[in-house]
């Protein structure tokens, strides 16, 4: 079932721990797609926003007495649009772009050497587009002990991008053997053109930044007070 972990059993080993130790994993290819709507729903509400500030600006040119009210009106929306627009850029920062993905992969094996997880062939599996966002699968499989294989997984998710285990069908390597074959199914999420994106908000997001930075410290001493 999508999302859904499976594991063998008889000769197979299964362990719960396994699925315990990936809470920081996002669960669900569901999930990775209720993001992408949330990241476009932002998107369409700062294009909204950014609509009605220039209708009232023509309304403006309409109705010169009611000038104070519309600039009053404008300022509320400009701010409001400017806030939902720095919300988008952070959570792009969360999703992958294609040279992120390939770093991504090769990481992959740099962490199981890490873990003394050994990594058979990583290969790219099927992709799902969702608007301009596709959900590229990762699929490889990890031979280690069981201990090893979960401390690899923890450091796997770790990473600041959204990804989701998709898929786990552990089996014990041999009868006899301590190790185990884990066969996983990784998802990410990509954005194909994030990086220009953010490269042409660069100032944007860093004024953005330090406001916030600026009002939670300002936050913390009243608080403190």
């Amino acid at each position: 079932m999508f999302g859904t972990k499976n594991k063998e059993s008889g000769n197979q080993t299964q362990d719960e721990t396994t699925s315990d130790n990936s809470n920081k994993i996002v669960i669900g290819v569901a999930v990775l797609v209720v993001s992408i709507l949330l990241i476009i729903i932002v998107k369409l509400y700062t294009a909204t926003t950014i609509s009605s500030q220039q209708k009232l600006i023509s309304q403006g040119k309409q109705a010169q007495d009611k000038s104070q009210s519309i600039l009053l009106q404008l300022g509320k929306i400009g701010k409001k649009a400017k806030e939902a627009e720095y919300l988008y850029l952070k959570e792009l920062k969360n999703i992958m772009s294609p040279e992120e993905l390939q770093k991504f992969k090769n990481s992959i094996t740099g962490i199981a050497n890490k873990n003394k997880v050994v990594i058979n062939s990583i290969n790219e599996g099927k992709q799902i587009s969702a608007a301009e966002y596709t959900i590229f699968s990762i699929n490889f499989e990890a031979i280690a002990t069981f201990s090893d294989y979960v401390n690899f997984k923890k450091e796997l998710s770790k990473t600041n991008f959204k990804i989701n285990f998709e898929q786990e069908t552990i089996i014990r390597q041999t009868p006899s053997s301590p190790n185990i074959k884990t066969i996983i199914v990784l998802n990410v999420v990509v954005l194909k053109n994030k990086t220009e994106l953010l490269e042409k908000k660069k100032k944007f997001y860093e004024q953005m930044e330090k406001a916030e930075i600026k009002k939670k410290e300002k936050e913390a001493k009243l608080k403190g007070n």
